[in-house]
């Protein structure tokens, strides 16, 4: 004896070896044994072979007319073997049988299913719903087909142009552009991107990288509103030096930088002006020279009292530092004369100090 049965939402066939109160072993056409629960065995026959039934049932499911089927069928909860009767005719064969359960199986938007070979009519208005539905599957799967062909081709149809970017970089892998894309693909054997150039949706290198950055980075748009920078209320000091910075010509920012002075001049203004204020050119004595060696003080960018340095005897410590106004503690770097070979000791450099601190004794240099 032989059964059709329902596994996994499939439909299979095979002959029983043993059978039970709530299941049977079941003996596949390929094979394999496979245990069954009564409640999924759906049709039991002698002939034909399980394989000549399901090819025959299948036949006949493509001759069901759903409309048809749908006005025999009962309000009420109905099996497909009692549909079979009212359709095809009170003797309905097995084969009938079958073709009727596989096309109410298949089409549940006409007919719920309600258990194991039992089923029930979906509302009009359901149905209505669901014809639209796969109306515009159908429709976009013939757009998708046909997109793909074009591609195919070398012709890039003009919504996938217009998603290029979307389809290379984000894709959503619903859309059908995208769909379209995938199915040339695997139909030509080529890469993506080498699919799109030839089909000429890349015109321009530049543009494809420079649109690309802009997907990237500002997936929003660029279309920014205007934007008033707010007035500045204050007028920022400034200092009364030369200041000199050594940074690349191509720099875009200058945050720290030097000036330089010498015995008896200001910062950045030199004793003789036409020499220029150039740094270090007053550290630099000729040889043989016995005149006092000059300091050279490095000052960050906004250090407020570095004019005070340039006393060099002001408020000294017994450790050579001194303590200037505003929390500024200054020591000398002397430069290494080139007539004297010795190293000269160095005294006191400017650093910022806390305002609140009243000596530089305990600071480490």
């Amino acid at each position: 004896m032989f059964v059709l049965f329902e596994e996994a939402g499939k439909f299979m066939a095979g002959r029983v070896l043993s059978e039970a109160d709530a299941s049977a072993q079941v003996e596949l056409d390929s094979g394999k044994r496979v245990k069954v629960k009564g409640a999924n065995i759906l049709i039991k026959f002698e002939k034909p072979a399980p394989a000549e039934l399901i090819a025959a049932a299948q036949a006949q499911a493509q001759g069901i007319e759903l409309d048809m089927a749908y006005e025999f069928a009962p309000d009420e909860e109905f099996g497909f073997a009692d549909l079979a009767k009212d359709y095809f005719s009170a003797q309905a064969t097995l084969t009938e049988q079958a073709g009727m359960l596989f096309k109410l199986f298949e089409t549940p938007h006409y007919f719920r299913r309600a258990g194991k070979g039992r089923f029930s009519k979906a509302p009009a208005d359901i149905i209505a719903q669901a014809l639209v539905a796969i109306e515009k599957k159908r429709a976009v799967a013939e757009q998708i087909a046909q997109w793909a062909t074009d591609l195919g081709a070398g012709t890039c149809p003009e919504p996938i142009k217009e998603q290029l970017y979307k389809i290379l970089f984000k894709p959503d892998k619903n859309a059908p552009e995208y769909k379209a894309v995938v199915e040339a693909s695997r139909a030509t054997h080529t890469a993506p991107l080498e699919l799109l150039q030839k089909a000429g949706a890349i015109a321009s290198p530049y543009l494809f990288h420079w649109k690309r950055f802009l997907l990237e980075n500002f997936p929003k748009g660029t279309g920014f509103p205007a934007i008033a920078a707010p007035a500045i209320a204050d007028e920022l000091p400034l200092a009364p030096v030369q200041a000199f910075s050594i940074d690349d010509s191509q720099t875009t920012e200058i945050d720290d930088a030097l000036s330089a002075a010498g015995p008896g001049q200001r910062h950045g203004h030199p004793r003789h002006p036409h020499r220029g204020a150039r740094p270090g050119r007053a550290a630099r004595q000729p040889r043989g020279h016995a005149g006092p060696r000059t300091p050279v003080h490095r000052l960050h960018a906004g250090l407020q009292g570095h004019h005070a340095a340039r006393r060099r005897g002001a408020d000294l410590h017994a450790d050579g530092r001194a303590r200037l106004p505003g929390g500024v503690a200054v020591r000398h770097v002397w430069t290494k004369p080139r007539w004297r070979s010795k190293p000269v000791k160095p005294s006191w450099s400017a650093c910022r100090l806390p305002t609140t601190c009243a000596t530089t004794s305990s600071m480490r240099w």
